[in-house]
């Protein structure tokens, strides 16, 4: 139901690894007769529809089908980085596609994803440039290759810190090295710890029972049809080749099972893959698992299987909207959607769904429905995604919206408060939203140059290009009415973002600065407006500064 992080086409390139200059794409061509006209992608014209009804087929299931030598198999895809016992990652060059182990920091370039394959029980290791890894019977390595033969495949195994080693299905022999000196030669296993790749605030689905995480009181929770709200939020924190799990409210999962303060040896958990899905082992060599009927989250069985298996999926970012009237958008007096309520509930929370075929947005409702184009009303009544289902979202300022529907036009809330696309204006008052995050009481940002966090420990001073993030709160004013998006980003040690006097972005404000989060036309992106009026801009030596007039020039980023 939602697109988890493993199945991915091996030829599309990860939302992390997109680089921000994409963002803004021209949006598809929408004529009056309610269908999309022909749109260019890679290069070539599919008919949308048809390609929509295709996107639909893909997404609605839980693993890609992909053909090597000639055999049809079932794929589960991880991305991460893999460290050696130097501390270094693997790295794959661009240049002459040479393979190292020089890597001081997860980037593109050392940033892998794991293919497993269910008829071998074996993996694949694909390079972000799309090649896989492979060996011959000399133990030299080559990533040259787009095609998945039988020298490219690799058994796991594990030991008891968690590290993974890769032995050759073929010849036997083991993936090991340093710096420039790869091969895949040693008799005996070397050892690799994996760190994920993936954005760390994500919901947490159990596979066997197909339902998602959620905190509940002092204990998780798996028992969510839908992962709904902040309380389906978990950030997976990545600590010397561990991982801690922390709930919406900062606490730490313990392994016996309740949120405690403060992280201990109890709160550490290491990662295996069974049959291509991810397990968490704890300090005493137990995996994580879901008991009885509520499905409390705990660790039990020395042994992996069906009940141990998870999956890690992107947290989609779900929104209130108040109308220019100044009510909340809901469906709680039924299908139809209309702005007339004034207090928040579940019904006035909706879930963006991006559609990168098309750059449109699909936005679904707490009871599984999608917004849907119905005669001018908008409704809450689609199934599945359509071409009805898709609104194109266009940020203006001040954290406001426009939905452009399918049929052209914008939408308006009538008098009574039912929305209508009927809008022939963007730039009109009356179709300007203002959109607010509700599931995100903590903010993990990214770029293409890597996290936000500290330039070092003692600085108080941000930089975008880290390995390592740094999770900050999000508060909301207190005059929540109307108050143009507005948000307060703090530290841990409860100090603010601020400009400081160089123009680089501080956690070293007494009192809150006003910043503005603000939805992207493209990739569910966002960018952040400062207090000076400017946008954020990320360079590549790790550097943010408020200084973009326009939010088109401004860094994008994971949110």
């Amino acid at each position: 139901m939602h697109s988890a992080l493993r199945p991915k086409p091996a030829v599309k390139i990860p939302p992390s690894l997109i680089p921000s200059s994409v963002s803004y794409l021209t949006k598809p061509s929408i004529n009056q007769n309610e269908h999309h006209e022909k749109s260019t992608i890679n290069g070539k014209q599919y008919n949308s529809k048809a390609a929509l009804n295709e996107h639909n087929h893909h997404h609605n299931h839980n693993h890609d089908h992909i053909k090597s030598n000639n055999l049809t198999t079932e794929r589960c895809t991880w991305s991460l980085g893999l460290i050696n016992s130097k501390g270094k990652y693997l790295t794959a060059e661009t240049f002459g596609f040479k393979i190292n182990a020089t890597g001081v920091c997860l980037k593109k370039k050392q940033t892998w994803t794991i293919i497993f394959n269910s008829q071998n029980d074996c993996v694949y290791l694909q390079s972000a440039l799309n090649n896989y890894l492979s060996t011959d019977k000399y133990g030299r390595l080559k990533c040259d290759g787009h095609d998945m033969v039988d020298d490219c495949r690799f058994q796991l195994e594990y030991n008891q810190k968690g590290q993974w080693a890769f032995k050759s299905l073929t010849y036997g022999m083991y993936l090991g090295g340093d710096v420039d000196q790869l091969h895949c030669f040693s008799k005996v296993p070397e050892w690799w710890s994996p760190h994920l790749a993936l954005h760390p605030q994500i919901n947490l689905k159990h596979v066997l029972r197909k339902r998602y995480a959620k905190i509940n009181d002092d204990e998780i929770h798996i028992d969510n049809i839908i992962p709904w709200g902040s309380e389906a939020i978990l950030t997976v924190e990545y600590f010397d080749g561990q991982y801690c799990i922390r709930s919406c409210n900062g606490l730490y999962f313990h392994k016996d099972g309740k949120l405690i303060a403060k992280k201990t040896n109890d709160t550490f958990f290491t990662i295996e893959l069974f049959k291509g899905y991810l397990t968490f082992k704890d300090c005493d060599h137990c995996y994580l698992t879901a008991i009885g009927p509520l499905g409390i989250m705990t660790t039990r069985n020395k042994i992996a299987g069906r009940d141990e298996q998870f999956l890690l999926e992107e947290s989609k970012q779900q929104i209130c909207l108040i109308a220019p009237n100044g009510k909340l958008v809901s469906t709680k007096q039924g299908v139809d959607l209309s702005a007339n309520q004034c207090e928040k509930d579940n019904s006035s929370t909706f879930q963006l769904e991006y559609d990168d075929h098309f750059e449109l947005y699909h936005i679904r409702t707490y009871n599984n429905k999608y917004w849907k184009l119905e005669g001018n009303g908008v409704q809450a009544t689609a199934d599945k995604r359509s071409i009805e289902t898709g609104f194109y979202i266009q940020a203006t300022d001040n954290g406001r919206v426009t939905f452009q529907a399918s049929n052209g036009k914008y939408i308006i809330p009538h008098a009574t408060g039912h929305m209508r696309a009927i809008g022939d204006q963007s730039n009109s008052i009356e179709t300007l939203f203002l959109l607010k995050f509700v599931n995100r009481p903590f903010g993990v940002f990214k770029c293409e140059f890597g996290y936000v966090a500290y330039r070092n420990k003692q600085s108080r001073t941000l930089e975008c290009n880290k390995s390592i993030f740094t999770l900050f709160t999000l508060e909301q004013p207190n005059d929540d009415s109307n108050n143009d998006g507005i948000i307060y980003l703090k530290g841990v040690d409860g100090m603010y973002w601020e400009i400081s006097s160089d123009s680089n972005i501080s956690v070293s404000g007494r009192e809150p600065s006003k910043f503005a989060i603000e939805l992207c036309t493209s990739y569910s992106r966002v960018v952040i407006k400062g207090p000076n009026g400017m946008y954020l801009r990320a360079e590549q030596n790790g550097s943010i500064q408020a200084s973009c007039q326009n939010s088109r020039q401004a860094t994008q980023w994971e949110f």
